[in-house]
């Protein structure tokens, strides 16, 4: 299974529309086999749900995300988890182990109930599953 993060300086981006690296890595038997960086080149909302889609990816882990490009990511098959902050290596931490819904992974600025809205959509959880 394939998981993408927006990342910027060791972090998650802060924006996945406007963000300019992912990385992406791949799980088997729960365990991490690979792992690569993509640069994002300008890309338009479709074109880079297409992208995620063409990659493999099964879940987007990112900061925060408009509607519109969520909606398209999610009717492609592929799982939104947004509002996500944080050191990229903490958050795959935590989202191997189903922690990513603890209140210090949350970005900054959104209300609690920010990801509800996410929920209908594909099951927010908060980590793997």
């Amino acid at each position: 299974m394939k998981v993408a993060l927006p990342v910027w300086q060791g972090r998650v981006s802060s924006v996945f529309d406007f963000a300019h690296k992912l990385l992406v890595i791949e799980f088997e038997e729960g365990r991490e086999k690979d792992r690569q960086e993509i640069v994002l080149v300008e890309q338009s909302g479709p074109n880079r749900a297409a992208m995620l889609k063409q990659l493999g990816v099964r879940v987007l882990i990112c900061g925060a995300i408009s509607r519109p490009l969520a909606e398209m990511i999610n009717g492609s098959g592929i799982q939104v988890l947004p509002f996500v902050s944080g050191p990229t290596e903490q958050i795959i931490n935590a989202y191997e182990t189903g922690r990513l819904s603890k209140p210090q992974y949350i970005l900054p600025g959104f209300w609690p109930g920010a990801r509800r809205g996410f929920r209908r959509c594909r099951g927010w959880k908060g980590g793997r599953g």
